[in-house]
């Protein structure tokens, strides 16, 4: 009988069907098995990079803050993969613990880990204790944290590449103060503080896009496709005399004898691979990165530390109304501490000790226990009597270090009626800073070595917005008269030998900050803060007027001034010595917690006072003592 054969081509084994008169039978038929190079490409194995490659020399400047620091770097990868650990270049001088992070866009911890077995200096590498997955084209940060503050930045670097890791675009290099979390902050000179991530990801090759179809019954093979849909051709019949079978859907006649049907063969595919990826943590393939290329230029910008708000643990009981029995004390006269002469000038000679030309109103140590309504003169300092003198040209001074700082180089320098539009960098012993503006930081550290110098009828801080770094620091100085404002901080202590008499302090604060009108940070001996107003009203993210906390101090008068805001107001503790506290003025309930957290028993307490005041910080009641409250 005629037969008429079809031949369909399948992708697991083709078939040919065979119809006679009296069946329809389907028997495969072998065909040949795909070519090498048309099998699924399979996956390598898994590859690790970083931004930049550890065999390289890092020429970077070395900056020495010694404050903790958080520092880091943003990126994102353009393939999915793990993070597997945290790389940094170590500075010289560098001690301490250091732990590596990584965080998400939003400022969560994806991981962390510590450093162990540091070098003295050069990349130093930790891995996680389990890879954290990053996801293409979302922005991470990979950061270390620093308690001593020493660390190396470069200015102005351009993008890192590696593999599928880029640095943003813009502020790449970011940083914050104080102890380890997500750091946001970026210096505007575009700094690199050389912080890595090591980034493990899976390369596959491409599969191929088109499916061909087959010709005839002589198909030597299957080929693969990316997402193949199995379907089954359908073979249709005419009947022609001879019969004669062609494609369309058949119309069966029927002629004496059986019905003819046409059983449907069952077909299957074979479902479709699954890809599937793991982190497998123990890999440690990591194959040479390529060798970036950069530009050095060292950072004239000096940096602080934030000191964390302490937690309070004080509960607040009302306080028995006193029976306050105030003797009048005889009105004395404050006579001006006058300015210390430098030996010597810029040319060798010596210069006369500075003369005042503007009158300024008459100070006195401590006002009459008396109100004072409608008073006149300063008997504390305000904005009228401390700053440059009212009716004092400046001239304006040109920025000489990176376009942000001015930068004083010659011992016995005298400042004297002129304008800085930012920094002044004092690397210099004996400066005089007077009658002058400064509306950035007064700062005499240049790395570990720092400067003496006087500064006095000055104003420091812009005139609009908030800096959070301290006004004027950090060791080795003389402040008198002098104005702060728009200061998250207002005097930093770091060493030995400060005075800051006769000055008035304003603060403000960002997000994060932790004001202080003045904080110690690894301070030594000798303190003075005598006759100054601190005013901390208003702040929002804030410590104390007076912060002084650190196990290194030694020495320390805090007399005669009007204190106001904080959490707790005056904090004295860890000290040794001499620890006065006398004639201090505190406005009544201006603190959160409490009006004193201090080690009561090791300091000479007396005369200390709660008092209110007016709108001109003229004190109008005296409300009553001020005990020393323990810690």
């Amino acid at each position: 009988m005629a037969a008429l054969v079809v031949t369909l081509t399948a992708i697991t084994v083709p078939s040919v069907w065979v119809l006679t008169h009296n069946e329809v039978t389907v028997k495969p038929v072998a065909a040949a098995q795909p070519a090498a190079a048309e099998k699924v490409a399979q996956e390598e194995p898994p590859r690790e990079t970083s931004l930049w490659s550890e065999e390289n020399a890092v020429d970077a400047v070395t900056h020495s803050d010694r404050a903790p620091v958080e520092l880091g770097t943003r990126f994102t990868a353009a393939q999915s993969g793990w993070a597997t650990g945290v790389r940094f270049y170590k500075a010289r001088g560098e001690k301490g613990e250091h732990t590596g992070s990584v965080w998400d866009s939003s400022g969560r911890r994806l991981a962390q880990v510590t450093f162990a077995g540091e070098s003295s200096s050069g990349w130093q590498e930790a891995r996680f204790a389990s890879p954290v997955r990053l996801e293409a084209k979302q922005i991470y940060t990979v950061s270390y944290h620093s308690k001593n503050g020493t660390y190396v930045g470069t200015q102005g670097s351009a993008p890192a590449r590696s593999g599928p890791l880029v640095t943003t675009s813009r502020d790449a290099g970011v940083f914050g103060y104080g102890g380890s979390a997500f750091p946001k902050r970026s210096n505007p000179k575009g700094y690199n503080y050389w912080v890595d991530v090591v980034f493990r990801w899976r390369h596959r090759h491409p599969r191929p896009t088109a499916w061909p179809s087959p010709t005839s019954s002589t198909t030597t093979g299957p080929t693969w496709s990316p997402r193949p849909t199995w379907t089954r051709p359908v073979p249709t019949w005419t009947s022609t005399p001879g019969p004669t079978w062609t494609r369309p859907v058949p119309t069966l006649t029927s002629t004496p004898g059986p019905t003819w049907t046409r059983p449907v063969p069952t077909w299957t595919s074979t479902p479709e691979p699954t890809w599937t990826s793991s982190p497998e943590p123990t890999w440690t393939v990591k194959p040479p990165r390529p060798t970036p290329t950069w530009t050095h230029s060292p950072r004239p910008t000096s940096t602080w530390t934030r000191t964390p708000r302490p937690t309070p643990t004080w509960t607040r009981t009302p306080r028995p109304t006193p029976t306050w029995t105030h003797s009048p004390r005889p009105t004395s006269t404050w006579t001006r501490t006058p300015l210390p002469t430098p030996t010597s000038g810029p040319s060798g000679t010596p210069t006369p000790s500075p003369t005042r030309t503007t009158p300024r109103p008459t100070l006195t140590p401590d006002p009459t226990s008396s109100p004072q309504p409608g008073g006149g003169g300063c008997a504390y300092p305000t904005p009228a009597c401390a700053g440059v003198p009212a009716g004092t040209k400046l001239s304006e001074r040109s920025l000489n270090e990176d376009n942000a700082a001015y930068r004083v180089t010659t011992p016995g320098a005298v400042i004297d009626g002129v304008h800085i539009a930012g920094d002044l960098l004092i690397h210099a012993d004996g400066v005089t800073v007077k009658n002058s503006q400064i509306d950035g930081t007064v700062l005499n550290a240049n790395g570990p070595k720092t400067f003496r110098f006087t500064i006095v009828d000055s104003t420091v801080g812009p005139a609009k917005g908030c800096e959070s770094l301290p006004a004027i620091g950090q060791d080795k100085y003389t402040a008198l008269r002098v104005l702060v404002r728009n200061h998250g901080d207002g005097f930093r202590a770091a060493g030995d030998d400060i005075t800051i008499r006769d000055s008035y302090v304003k603060l403000c604060s960002n997000p994060g900050d932790h004001s202080d009108g003045i904080q110690t940070y690894n301070t030594g001996k000798n303190l003075v803060f005598d006759h100054n107003t601190v005013d901390q009203r208003g702040v929002k993210d804030y410590t104390a007027p007076i912060f002084l906390t650190d196990p290194q101090i030694v020495n320390v008068t805090l007399t005669n001034n009007l204190i106001m805001g904080g959490t707790y107001s005056i904090q004295l503790r860890n000290g040794r010595g001499t620890l006065i506290v006398r004639g201090n003025r505190l406005v009544d309930k201006s603190w959160d917690y409490a009006a004193v957290e201090s080690d009561c028993s090791k300091i000479d307490w007396a005369d200390n006072s709660l008092v209110t005041i007016d709108s001109n910080y003229r004190i109008t009641s005296i409300v009553g003592p001020l005990p020393c409250a323990p810690k």
